[in-house]
C-alpha cells in the first residue's frame, strides 16, 4: 500500500491552439514533470503521445490553462468537448497519499464554433452541456495521484501484487466507483495515456488529525458512490435486474497511527459499511404530495431481487452480512419493509442475518443518541465484535487481519436515519480499534468520554451524511443533530423543516432534469445530433390541459388577491377562492403530470 509513487501528474499546463490541445505534465510547483506531452487534435479527435525532445510543442498565439488533471471527453451536438478540473485543493493525506477535492472544471469545444448547427440543435447542445456541468458543480468528486481512492485499504492489502503498478491507476480502479469512466473512455482505451487519466470518485472524503490521552492519529472517512443505478431521490429506488441498488455507498472509515510518532512505525486500521436502497424492485415517482406511496412492482419476483442483490454484494465483498433495515413497521413504509423482512426470512441466506429496528419509533421513546445506542448495541455489540476490522502493521505485514462481515444498512432514503446509525456502529468498532492500538485502556466504556475526539468524530460523520443527502436528495440530511450533538435540539429540528421543505420543491420540480443529467454523464444516454429527443423540450406550461390548468390556477389566485385588495368584495372573492381550488385539486389529482420527470431515459 506504499503512497510514495505517482501514478498521475500533480498539475498540467493545457495549451489551446486553434488545431490542437497539448497537455504537458507539470510538478506543484509548476516545472515541468516529463518530455512526453499529450496531443489531442481538435479535429480528427486523434489522441497520442509526444516527446518535446523530438516534437516541439507548437505554442505560437496558443492560450495556456493551468490545470489539475482531466475529467474526460464528452461528445454532444456541436461535437466533443475536453473536460478539465480548473481548480482542486487538498483535504488531507491517507499513508501520504494526497487526496484532493475538485472545486471547479471547464468543458473546451474541440469545434471553433457552432455555426454548423440548426437553431435546434444549438438550443439542445446548450442544454446538455448544462447537464455535464450541473454534475460536475455537485460537490464531492476527489481524486489520488498516487493512491486508489476506488479500494478499500484492505482489498489494497489482499490484492496488490509486485506488477500492481503497471497497469495504470483507471485500469485497475473499481469501476463501480469511477464516476468519469464513460468520459475516460477515449483515454482509457490507449493504456500509454495512462499518466493523463484520472478516475473520480464521488461521495466524501473527510481527514481529521486528534490527540486522545497524548496519542496523535489521523480519523479518516471516505464514502464511495456507485455509479449503477446512480440517480436522484425519487427517480432511483430498489434494485436493477443486474442486483445493483440504488443509492449504494461504501463508506469506509481509517485510523492512520505512527506509533511513537514514526511513520515508520505506521498501523493502519479501517472499518467499511454498506448503504443502499432496499433490495426489492419498487418505486415512489414524485407526484406533488408530501411523501408518496411507495410501490412494489406487482410483476416482479421480490424473493429474485433481494436474493440476487445480496448474493452480487457478496461476491464483491466476501463474509457475512447483517442486514440492518431502519423504516417505519406502521404506515406508509411498512409494506416495503414488511416484503423485505418476508423474503429476507424466505431466502434463508446462510450469509445474512436480518435485523429490523424501526428507528422512529424508537427514537420517539427518547431524544437521545446514547439510549437509541444502547437498544441498537443489544442488536448488534456481537456482530461488530465478530466481524472486526482491517489491522496493518507496515513494519510487520505478518500482524494483518481482515475485516470478515459487514453492515448493510437502509431505511427508505438510505440518507438520514442510515446515517445516524452508521455512526453509532462506527463508534462502536471505533472503540475496540483504539483499544487494539493502546491509545485507550479498558476504562474507556464508551468514546463519549473523550470529548474534544469525540466531538471530531461526530461532525465528521455528520459532514459524511451531508454530503451523501445532498448528491441524491438535494439537501443536506435531516437528523443530524443527533449525529453532531448526540440528542435531538430545537436549531436541529427547525433545520430539519427547512431541508424537508427544500427537498419537496426540488424532488417535485428539478430531479427530473438533475437524473437526465446524471445519466447524461454517466453515459446511459448517447446524444445522437441527427436524432435528437422530442419530448425534451415539452413544458408543464404547454398549450394543453396541464398548462391551462397552470394558467388557470394562477389567474384565479391573482383575481382572489385583487378581490380582497381592491373591491373587497367577499362573493367575489369567495367564486375565485373555489376555481382556484378545483384548479388545484385538478393538479393534485394528476400529479405525476406536473413534477419534473426524466425525459432521456425511462427507468
Amino acid at each position: 500500500m506504499s503512497a510514495q509513487q505517482l501514478d498521475v501528474y500533480e498539475r498540467y499546463n493545457l495549451y489551446i491552439s486553434n488545431e490542437k490541445f497539448f497537455v504537458e505534465p507539470r510538478t506543484k510547483t509548476g516545472s515541468l514533470a516529463s518530455n512526453v506531452y499529450l496531443e489531442i487534435d481538435r479535429t480528427t479527435t486523434e489522441l497520442r503521445l509526444q516527446n518535446s525532445g523530438e516534437t516541439p510543442l507548437l505554442l505560437a498565439g496558443a492560450d495556456v490553462i493551468p490545470i489539475y488533471g482531466i475529467v474526460g471527453i464528452v461528445k454532444l451536438v456541436a461535437g466533443p468537448y475536453l473536460v478539465v478540473i480548473k481548480k482542486a485543493e487538498v483535504v488531507g493525506t491517507v499513508n501520504d497519499a494526497e487526496i484532493y477535492h475538485v472545486t471547479e472544471t471547464e468543458a473546451l469545444p474541440f469545434n471553433k464554433s457552432t455555426l454548423h448547427l440548426t437553431e435546434r440543435q444549438s438550443w439542445f447542445n446548450k442544454h446538455f452541456l448544462d447537464m455535464i456541468q450541473l454534475v460536475l458543480a455537485t460537490r464531492g468528486f476527489y481524486y489520488s495521484p498516487s493512491f486508489d481512492l476506488t479500494h478499500s485499504l484492505q482489498w489494497l492489502s489482499e490484492n496488490v501484487t509486485p506488477d500492481y503498478r503497471s497497469s495504470g491507476l483507471h485500469a485497475r480502479a473499481d469501476q463501480r466507483f469511477v464516476w468519469n469512466r464513460h468520459l475516460l473512455t477515449p483515454l482509457a482505451a490507449n493504456p500509454s495515456l495512462a499518466h493523463f487519466t484520472i478516475p473520480l470518485i464521488h461521495g466524501f472524503v473527510g481527514i481529521r488529525t486528534c490527540i486522545v490521552r497524548g496519542s496523535t492519529f489521523k480519523l479518516a472517512i471516505i464514502s464511495r458512490r456507485s455509479i449503477h443505478r446512480a440517480g436522484v431521490r425519487f427517480y432511483k429506488r430498489g434494485t436493477d435486474y443486474d442486483g445493483n441498488s440504488a443509492n449504494f455507498v461504501e463508506t469506509e472509515q481509517i485510523i492512520e497511527f505512527d506509533r511513537d510518532q514514526n511513520p515508520a512505525n505506521r498501523v493502519l486500521t479501517s472499518f467499511i459499511q454498506l448503504r443502499g436502497s432496499i433490495p426489492l424492485r419498487w418505486s415512489q415517482k414524485p407526484n406533488l404530495r408530501w411523501q408518496p406511496l411507495p410501490l412494489l412492482k406487482p410483476t416482479d419476483d421480490q424473493l429474485e431481487a433481494y436474493v440476487k442483490h445480496m448474493r452480487h454484494v457478496k461476491q464483491i465483498y466476501g463474509g457475512k452480512h447483517v442486514l440492518v433495515n431502519l423504516v417505519n413497521t406502521k404506515g406508509r413504509e411498512k409494506s416495503i419493509g414488511g416484503e423485505l423482512e418476508r423474503v429476507s426470512v424466505q431466502a434463508n441466506l446462510d450469509f445474512v442475518r436480518y435485523v429490523g429496528f424501526d428507528f422512529h419509533k424508537e427514537s420517539s421513546k427518547s431524544l437521545n443518541w446514547d439510549s437509541i445506542g444502547t437498544v441498537l448495541g443489544a442488536l448488534l455489540d456481537k456482530d461488530i465484535v465478530e466481524f472486526g476490522y482491517f489491522y496493518s502493521n507496515l513494519a510487520n505485514p505478518v500482524e494483518t487481519r481482515s475485516q470478515s462481515g459487514y453492515f448493510r444498512t437502509n431505511c427508505m432514503d438510505c440518507l438520514d436515519r442510515t446515517n445516524v446509525v452508521q455512526a453509532m456502529i462506527a463508534k462502536a468498532s471505533l472503540r475496540h480499534q483504539l483499544l487494539n492500538l493502546g491509545i485507550v485502556d479498558g476504562s474507556i466504556i464508551s468514546l463519549d468520554d473523550l470529548g474534544d475526539f469525540i466531538y471530531i468524530f461526530k461532525n465528521l460523520w455528520a459532514d459524511n451524511g451531508d454530503e451523501c443527502s445532498k448528491q441524491y436528495a438535494g439537501t443536506g440530511a435531516l437528523k443530524t443533530d443527533y449525529t453532531r450533538t448526540g440528542k435531538r435540539t430545537l436549531n436541529g429540528a427547525l433545520q430539519d423543516g427547512v431541508n424537508a421543505l427544500t427537498r419537496y420543491f426540488k424532488n417535485n420540480f428539478a430531479d427530473g432534469y438533475r437524473q437526465d443529467a446524471i445519466d447524461l454523464f454517466l453515459g446511459r444516454v448517447q446524444v445522437q445530433p441527427a436524432q435528437l429527443p422530442s419530448k425534451f423540450e415539452d413544458s408543464v406550461f404547454n398549450v394543453n390541459t396541464n398548462g391551462g390548468a397552470i394558467a388557470g390556477a394562477i389567474f384565479s389566485a391573482a383575481m382572489m388577491m385583487l378581490c380582497v385588495l381592491v373591491s373587497e368584495n367577499v362573493t367575489a372573492t369567495l367564486f375565485w377562492l373555489i376555481v382556484f381550488i378545483a384548479f388545484m385539486f385538478f393538479i393534485f389529482l394528476h400529479g405525476e403530470e406536473f413534477v419534473s420527470r426524466p425525459k432521456l431515459k425511462q427507468d
